[in-house]
């Protein structure tokens, strides 16, 4: 007997992330697909350990646009100082409040210092979480 094409993917998730419930697979299966990403193994996997730490934050198609972007323009540039990666962080989200910048740090894991250098990988940990962070 084959099994359906969202079996797989559920069982896929549920192989990182533990059990979800129906309700809970069509709102994360629907998130999934309102962000453009392409559904393979590796993505579901990625998606899965991302909502098993961050559960309530959301990954739209315009903020993958952004990081993408990001990676495109800075990809050549292995340091950033804190200055360098705050002008950024503004220029890609001019909206962007302290607060903001604070909680997209802490989840990176990083403290943040005009002085500190960050790497290309640190940066985009912070880029990335910047750009999914909801304005409120």
């Amino acid at each position: 007997m084959k099994q359906s094409t969202e079996a797989y993917y559920r069982q896929t998730y549920q192989a990182v992330a533990g059990e979800v419930s129906n309700r809970r697979w069509r709102n994360l299966r629907g998130e999934l697909e309102r962000s453009g990403m392409t559904i393979t193994v590796s993505t579901l996997r990625m998606f899965a350990k991302f909502k098993n730490q961050f559960p309530r934050t959301p990954i739209t198609k315009q903020a993958l646009k952004t990081y993408e972007r990001f990676q495109q323009d800075y990809q050549d540039t292995q340091e950033f100082s804190g200055n360098e990666l705050l002008e950024i962080l503004r220029k890609i989200k001019p909206n962007v409040t302290d607060r903001m910048l604070i909680n997209a740090f802490y989840k990176s894991c990083l403290h943040f210092s005009k002085q500190k250098i960050y790497s290309y990988s640190e940066a985009c940990k912070v880029v990335f979480f910047t750009t999914i962070t909801r304005s409120k």
